[in-house]
């Protein structure tokens, strides 16, 4: 049985080197060269209050944002939090909604990979579609759990 869906994302040595530059670049005047496809999330941690600048990927939805993630920093926005979010070089404030259930995930992901094309799926969400069609709900659901993807909806408050 192929798998209609893989997670095609940069090893985390890699990204971790450069996210310096990345955090650096959405910040500065020069952040038009990213403001197409990445954003940085400020968010604080719920148990430590630390502080934490993330670059994430998004895709626009409508007047929202949605980033998919699989990492554990997504756990301090559990619930819905509001956050700052620089993008266009403004720093603004965002209301966060975390949704990490596979079936609501997979749904969404769809939707979106239909609306961009599988092409931009690869390079705007980290996924692979390996079948020449947009994956069905139960192969995304089943992507979902494997890699552990959550989407994140941000919106003005």
């Amino acid at each position: 049985m192929t798998t209609a869906v893989t997670r095609s994302v940069p090893p985390q040595r890699l990204v971790n080197g450069i996210n310096p530059v990345v955090r650096a670049l959405i910040r500065s005047p020069l952040h038009a060269a990213v403001d197409d496809s990445m954003l940085m999330l400020h968010v604080t941690g719920r148990r430590t209050g630390r502080r934490y600048d993330i670059p994430v990927g998004y895709v626009p939805l409508g007047g929202r944002f949605m980033v998919v993630t699989q990492h554990p920093w997504r756990a301090n926005l559990r619930g819905g939090a509001d956050l700052d979010v620089t993008h266009h070089g403004r720093r603004e404030r965002m209301h966060a909604d975390l949704d990490e259930n596979p079936d609501s995930v997979a749904s969404v992901l769809r939707t979106v990979i239909e609306e961009i094309g599988r092409p931009a799926a690869r390079r705007r969400l980290g996924l692979q579609i390996t079948v020449d069609r947009t994956p069905t709900q139960a192969e995304l659901a089943a992507a979902v759990q494997e890699f552990d993807l959550a989407t994140i909806v941000l919106t003005a408050p």
